[in-house]
């Protein structure tokens, strides 16, 4: 029996280099029956079903501008841990956090959903206490599919491609876009009147479900 390492990051750092060293094979063969079996090996390793959630924070240019890169920085430093006790409350994994942009995994719709909502809630209820130029506020995208998932650091799929362009293009302040194949994963109960939409974005049309957190401020 293989022992475990005693630093879980160990085995993080071996799924990356078992990932990239067969997406080296992949690259480097020229053959398409040899680049089909790779490609299985690929998936048959790393691949995986489940939600997609990318969080982005809101303002950041106009924030930036305004009161400087320190006074953003701030907010991002108040706004990770968060996002990183919401997403492990709900069962997911905060697989990596970058600037202001945070990537988790969830094995179901409905954990990322709660999750999302959790967050807005209680950056809300904190923001009560705050100047407006104190205020932070996230925009989250929500995607479910087939995906690559290595170890507890990265991810890449077509739905991780489509909850960013929800979470960081797409969704205004406060807003969780949805879509609607992972609305068709959910379980439980959403409180709150989805707004339908679609977008076309990158060459694609994207389906998907509007929540409004926003609690506007007065």
């Amino acid at each position: 029996m293989a022992r475990k390492p005693a630093n879980p990051d160990a085995q993080h750092a071996d799924s990356e280099e078992e990932f990239d060293a067969v997406l080296a094979r992949f690259s480097a063969s020229q053959d398409v029956a040899d680049r089909a079996r790779i490609d299985d090996e690929i998936w048959q390793q790393f691949g995986t079903e489940g939600a997609v959630f990318i969080s982005d924070m809101s303002g950041f240019s106009r924030t930036t501008r305004a009161l400087g890169i320190c006074h953003f920085l701030a907010l991002i430093y108040r706004v990770r841990p968060v996002v990183a006790r919401a997403v492990g409350d709900h069962g997911g994994i905060l697989l990596k956090a970058e600037t202001d942009n945070c990537y988790a995994f969830f094995p179901d719709v409905d954990g990322a959903i709660a999750a999302a909502i959790e967050i807005n809630q209680e950056l809300s209820r904190q923001n009560e206490t705050r100047n407006s130029a104190d205020r932070a506020y996230i925009s989250i995208g929500i995607d479910w599919g087939k995906l690559l998932l290595i170890g507890e650091v990265e991810y890449f799929g077509d739905p991780v491609n489509t909850a960013s362009k929800l979470g960081e293009d797409l969704a205004a302040r406060s807003e969780i876009l949805i879509t609607q194949r992972a609305m068709e994963k959910v379980t439980g109960q959403i409180d709150r009147e989805a707004d339908k939409r679609r977008e076309r974005i990158s060459g694609i049309d994207i389906d998907f479900v509007c929540l409004d957190m926003a609690i506007r401020d007065s």
